[in-house]
């Protein structure tokens, strides 16, 4: 990721106002509910309207922060989940593009690597 990109800075700032926008309108959809007069399973419905709305939101807005930062995602679930870098190739692989030191991303959710078990040095053990 390049830090001078202004187009970087543009979809991290997007990715962060869209969370925020989550969060403000979860905010607002549980003072309605809070505001609601008359039964309690309507007010249940639109909490939890507004808390799945909220958390699809910053789910979403948390992946295109990690795609603006330059993280790798797997897509083992929606929304796809950032990777973290673990360790580094210790073996030239050929038909995969990978060469000595090039960064193995693990995911922290399924364990899915781009290295295989033993074809890396690991750095870090979450």
């Amino acid at each position: 990721m390049p830090i001078d990109d202004p187009t970087t800075w543009l979809k991290t700032a997007t990715a962060i106002k869209t969370m925020f926008d989550g969060v403000r309108s979860a905010i607002g959809m549980v003072k309605d509910a809070n505001s609601l007069t008359g039964g309690n399973e309507q007010q249940k419905q639109v909490v939890d309207k507004a808390l799945a709305t909220a958390s699809s939101s910053t789910a979403i807005a948390e992946v295109e922060i990690a795609t603006a930062l330059g993280y790798q995602l797997c897509r083992c679930q929606f929304p796809p989940t950032a990777m973290l870098t673990v360790g580094y190739f210790d073996t030239e692989r050929f038909e995969s593009g990978q060469h000595l030191g090039d960064p193995v991303y693990e995911c922290p959710k399924c364990g899915y690597n781009n290295a295989g078990p033993y074809s890396f040095k690991r750095l870090l053990k979450f």
